[in-house]
Order: structure tokens, then C-alpha cells, then sequence
């Protein structure tokens, strides 16, 4: 696996660029673009400005999820809600290809049908190009949060309850996201800078430190089969731009 972290003024733009030369060579090479959104504020500018775009072959994209919570589907907090608003419903994707999570009446029956779909459509094991991920102040990545033993999870998808309070999480498994042959963490903002640093001390661009603790640092199981590409701005990682890559 090659990893690498670039250090960006624009994020979005940097990202959605890369995003459309993927888009092109994975259609090219395989036929079909599969990515695994994230959730969130970091992206949804870039999703917006895709939405924006008539000239990428939208019909050869297949798209989920990578986490989302277990609220109602009309729900703004809903990931899919907000990409599909950004995004989704302004381009010409079949709406077979978009693969949203499902609302059960228990999470645990959503998670379990969702990973079914899922491998009737991308394969099993998975075959996913691309899963796009977030950074929290936290270090929760998808919904894969710090101390809930989330990342052990085995399978394709798991339910995290990460508060007693909050709605409980649904998420792609740490081994299914290292399914991807890519992984992009779009990390900004100053207040990802202690979880950004604690998580690059810890191993990440490389083998993992031997007291390396992935529940503690859950961006540490996720392995994808081809690249790791880390995206910060300033505030976050801390220094100056950069464009090494």
C-alpha cells in the first residue's frame, strides 16, 4: 500500500480533481466507478461542485455510503440526504446505482441488508474503487469511534452506538473500507490537528508503531489494497502548503 499526505490551501479542489481522473481511468480500466461517500461538511463543497458537472460519464458511477445514522430517511442529518441535495439529483446517475442505507426497524437489520446489496452489487469480497473519509476531532473515521471496539467488527457492515443518547451509527466495517483499492481522508480545520497528529505518530503513512492502538486510532485498520492519500489543509496538519502527493 503507498501512502502519502498532501498539505493543500483548496482541499476541495484538490480532491475533486483527483476524484474526476478517477472517475475516468477506473471507467476506462473497469467500467464502472465505485465509491463509498462520506458523510459530513468537509466534502460537501466538492460535492456541490461535482453536481455542477455534465460531462463526466455519470452513468458508469455506482455509489453508497460509508457510514450513516439510523434516522429517518427524510432526515437532515442523513449523509445520503446531503450529498443527494448537493450532488446526486443534479447529475444523470441510474438510481439503481446509488446505494443508500436502509431504515429497519432495529439498526441491526439495516446493517445486515445493506451488506447484502452491497456484495450482490460491488462482489464478495467487496470491489470497491474508492472510499472517501473524514477525519473527526475525535479520530472517528466513517462511524468508527474511539473506544467502541467498532474496528474489530467483522464482515461488511456494523452498528456503532458511540453515545447512550445519541441515534446509533451505521458503518462500513474497517475491513471492508480496506477493500478499496484507494482511501482519500479529507481532514480541515485546527481542530483536527491534535487527532491528525496523534494518528500519523501513530503509524499511518507506514507500518503501524508496535503500541500502536487502532480502537483508540481507528484510521489505523483501514488498509486500502492500493493507496492511502491524506488531504489536510493548514489548520490541520499544521504547516505550510504543500504539493507533494
Amino acid at each position: 500500500m503507498e501512502a502519502a499526505l498532501q498539505v493543500a490551501d483548496d482541499v476541495t479542489e484538490a480532491w475533486v480533481a483527483r476524484f474526476v481522473a478517477a472517475c475516468h481511468h477506473a471507467v476506462a480500466a473497469r467500467g464502472r466507478f465505485v465509491v463509498a461517500l462520506a458523510g459530513g461538511g468537509t466534502p460537501l463543497p466538492g460535492y456541490r461542485r461535482l453536481g455542477e458537472r455534465l460531462d463526466l460519464p455519470w452513468e458508469r458511477l455506482w455509489v453508497t455510503w460509508g457510514d450513516e445514522r439510523d434516522v429517518p430517511l427524510d432526515h437532515p442529518d442523513r449523509n445520503e440526504r446531503a450529498a443527494r441535495e448537493a450532488w446526486l439529483d443534479r447529475v444523470p446517475i441510474p438510481p439503481d446505482q446509488v446505494l443508500g442505507w436502509p431504515r429497519r426497524d432495529a439498526p441491526e437489520a439495516a446493517a445486515a441488508e445493506h451488506a447484502t446489496r452491497l456484495s450482490a452489487a460491488f462482489g464478495d469480497p467487496l470491489d470497491i474503487d474508492l472510499a472517501l473519509l473524514g477525519l473527526g476531532a475525535d479520530a472517528h473515521t466513517a462511524s468508527l469511534f474511539p473506544g467502541t471496539g467498532a474496528v474489530t467488527a467483522v464482515g461488511v457492515t456494523t452498528v456503532v452506538r458511540p453515545t447512550a443518547a445519541g441515534p446509533a451509527r451505521l458503518s462500513l466495517t474497517a475491513a471492508a473500507l480496506s477493500r478499496a483499492r484507494e482511501a482519500w481522508v479529507l481532514v480541515t480545520g485546527a481542530d483536527k490537528r491534535p487527532a491528525l497528529q496523534r494518528t500519523l505518530a501513530a503509524g499511518l503513512l507506514g507500518p503501524p508503531h508496535p503500541d500502536a492502538d487502532p480502537d483508540a486510532l481507528p484510521l489505523l485498520a483501514i488498509r486500502p489494497r492500493e493507496r492511502l492519500w491524506l488531504l489536510a489543509d493548514p489548520a490541520a496538519a499544521g504547516q505550510g502548503t504543500t504539493d507533494a502527493a
